[in-house]
C-alpha cells in the first residue's frame, strides 16, 4: 500500500503526517471517488478517472505523492560532532499562512485560527486580522482591502515572533484532520459516506464559511471557518466527537 510507504517517507524526513481529502461523485449505487493528499505544503491528486472506493482513491493519491517525493533526495544531515546554528527566524517556503500552518503541525500545536477586524462602510470595507497560535494572538500591522491579504500579514507577524523551528522540542506530530478521522470511523462502522454542505457569506461573519455534515441521517454543524476546508473540518470535529462519546 502506497499510504503506508508514504507515511514512512514522511517520518523519515520529519514531515507532518499526510492529510487526505476525498470527493465523491455519481449515483449512490455507483459512486466515484477522487482524493487529494497534502504533504509539507504541497498537494498531490489521484488519477482523473477516479476510483470505486475511498481507500483506492487515497492510495492512488499516495502513489502520486510517493513517486514524486521519493525521487527528491533527502536533505543532508550533519556529520557526528558537526554543529549547526539555529536560524534566527522560521525559514519555510510558500505563502505566510501555509508556512504558519506547517510550523504548527511540526510543533504539535493546533492549527492557526484567524479573526477578522473591519473598518469602513460595507461597499468600501477594509480588513485587519488577528491570528491565534497556541493561545498567543498576533495582529496584522495595517488595514488591507482584502481579508486574505490581512490574514497573510497576520501570519507573517506570527512567523517573525514565534521561536525558530530548530529550537522547538521534538514532538510526535499527530494529524488534526477530523475529516479523515470521521471518514475512517464511517468506513469502520459501515456508515454512509459523510456528506458536507458548505455555504459562504455567513451573517455577522463576512468572508467566512459555515458547513454541516450528515452522518447516519444526523446533521452536525460546526463553527464558522475562514475557508471552506476549515469550516468542513469544524463540522467533522463535532460529528466525530459525537460518535466517539456515544461509543
Amino acid at each position: 500500500m502506497f499510504k503506508s510507504r508514504l507515511n514512512e517517507l514522511c517520518q523519515q524526513r520529519r514531515w507532518a503526517p499526510p492529510e487526505y481529502e476525498v470527493t465523491r461523485e455519481g449515483a449512490d449505487h455507483m459512486p466515484l471517488f477522487r482524493a487529494t493528499v497534502a504533504i509539507n505544503g504541497k498537494e498531490f491528486r489521484s488519477a482523473e478517472d477516479g476510483a470505486w472506493s475511498v481507500r483506492e482513491a487515497e492510495n492512488l493519491a499516495a502513489m502520486a505523492a510517493f513517486e514524486r517525493l521519493s525521487a527528491v533526495p533527502a536533505p543532508l544531515r550533519p556529520a557526528p560532532g558537526e554543529l549547526i546554528s539555529p536560524p534566527a527566524s522560521i525559514h519555510l517556503e510558500g505563502p505566510p499562512k501555509m508556512r504558519l500552518q506547517i510550523y504548527c503541525q511540526k510543533a504539535g500545536k493546533q492549527l492557526p485560527s484567524y479573526r477578522p477586524i473591519y473598518e469602513g462602510s460595507p461597499h468600501l470595507r477594509k480588513f485587519k486580522s488577528v491570528v491565534t497560535v497556541d493561545g498567543q494572538e498576533f495582529e496584522s500591522p495595517e488595514f488591507c482591502y482584502k481579508l486574505k491579504e490581512a490574514e497573510a500579514a497576520a501570519a507573517k507577524v506570527a512567523l517573525a515572533s514565534l521561536p525558530p523551528q530548530a529550537s522547538l522540542p521534538v514532538l510526535k506530530v499527530s494529524s488534526l484532520s477530523y475529516k479523515n478521522l470521521l471518514q475512517e470511523l464511517a468506513q469502520k462502522e459501515r456508515f454512509p459516506f459523510p456528506l458536507y454542505n458548505t455555504t459562504s457569506d455567513v451573517p455577522d461573519y463576512p468572508g467566512t464559511y459555515k458547513s454541516t455534515v450528515e452522518v447516519q441521517s444526523v446533521i452536525f454543524q460546526g463553527d464558522p471557518g475562514n475557508s471552506k476546508k476549515q469550516a468542513e473540518m469544524n463540522a467533522a470535529k463535532v460529528a466525530f466527537q459525537h460518535f466517539k462519546n456515544s461509543k
